[in-house]
């Protein structure tokens, strides 16, 4: 009876322990994340009598700066009181410091505002989610503070944590920072002063950190800003485009205006001119019979004398309307004849030097008046 009691409890026993030992952990990714905690043993048993910060629970030492242990606006958070005041001060006037005398990063900066911040999170214990492992967890724990405090406002900060009873650091950068301070530069700068930590000395330890930090970052320049296309600039160049044409127009349109007016102008007296020379013959022939004409009132014609042997021009007119067309006056001139051809001769003399001389005249007004020459 006792024999086979006995087989079965040998069996039960080691199916039993085959099967725990049969058991595989769960898997973590570590390939893509470093272990910074300090210590070579961690301890996974959780304490019920401790207190551990959760992520939502680190009061901002910006707007509660009180929880955080510090009497003024600070970069430090420090709940547990791991530092004393004149520690925390130390460290809150360098990390002032290495933000004033590092060039602003980011595509928008003022006048006083300087580049790169540090934050910096003290604390005992954290939240350990089940199962998770150490690195992971504080990883996680700094992405997602830093995201939360914001200390920087294009993602130009540092978020550095460190728990010191949990014995887990690690270093978070943001993506403006990290074109000067790479996550992997952060992670030599910790394995740099990492025997500080190790001893307890925290003050110590993150004073190094930072004056590492500060020698790299205090020759750093803005890097080039970039090119953006901003749609106030491109309205304003539009707008400003066509007021410019709009009043190149308009002077080429009163320029144009002008010239037309001052060449039509021109034109207007050379068509004047030629408009003169073309009736400047009825003129002189009218100038030339009114000068011709005799004073005094008309007289019946009368033949030349064919004894006098000149015909003064101031006697002699020539004129349609006295000439007397009435049958007795033409009868008396067909019976008026002249006798000799010297007569006719002298006669035709004297008319022509008074044809000439009315014509000299008539030269001297037209150049006085007209300042043309015009052929008869």
């Amino acid at each position: 009876m006792l024999l086979p009691v006995f087989v079965f409890m040998v069996i039960w026993r080691f199916g039993t322990c085959q099967r725990y030992a049969d058991r595989t952990p769960i898997p973590v990714p570590i390939n893509d994340a470093y272990d910074e905690y300090y210590s070579e043993v961690y301890d996974f048993d959780d304490k019920k009598d401790i207190y551990r910060w959760n992520v939502d629970e680190i009061p901002h030492p910006q707007d509660n700066f009180r929880f955080c242990n510090r009497m003024k606006t600070s970069y430090i958070c420090d709940p547990d009181m791991i530092l004393d005041k004149e520690q925390a001060d130390k460290l809150d006037a360098n990390i002032r410091q290495l933000f004033k005398e590092t060039p602003c990063i980011c595509d928008r900066c003022d006048g006083e505002e300087g580049g790169i911040v540090i934050g910096i999170a003290l604390l005992k214990y954290v939240f350990q989610p089940y199962n998770e492992h150490p690195s992971q967890i504080i990883r996680s724990f700094t992405e997602r503070l830093r995201s939360k405090w914001q200390l920087g406002k294009c993602d130009n900060d540092i978020l550095i944590i460190v728990a010191t009873a949990d014995r887990l650091a690690y270093t978070d950068v943001g993506k403006a920072t990290s074109a000067y301070v790479s996550l992997k530069e952060a992670y030599r700068i910790f394995l740099e002063n990492k025997a500080q930590f190790s001893a307890g000395h925290f003050y110590e330890g993150l004073n190094d950190m930072l004056t590492d930090y500060y020698e790299m970052t205090r020759s750093m320049k803005r890097p080039p800003a970039k090119d953006k296309l901003n749609l106030g600039t491109i309205i304003g160049s539009i707008v400003g485009a066509v007021v410019v044409l709009a009043i190149i127009f308009l002077i080429l349109v009163l320029l144009y205006r002008r010239y037309k007016r001052a060449h039509g102008k021109a034109i207007d007296e050379v068509d004047d001119s030629k408009h003169e020379a073309s009736s400047w013959k009825k003129q002189d022939i009218r100038v030339m019979f009114d000068s011709l004409k005799m004073s005094g009132s008309p007289a019946p014609y009368q033949p030349c004398s064919t004894d006098d042997t000149t015909i003064p021009s101031s006697t002699f007119g020539i004129d349609e309307e006295i000439i007397d067309t009435t049958p007795a006056s033409t009868e008396k001139t067909q019976l008026t004849e002249v006798n000799t051809s010297s007569s006719s001769e002298v006669l035709e003399n004297d008319l022509n030097k008074a044809v000439k001389t009315h014509l000299e005249t008539f030269d001297t007004y037209k150049h006085k008046y007209n300042k043309h020459e015009t052929d008869l």
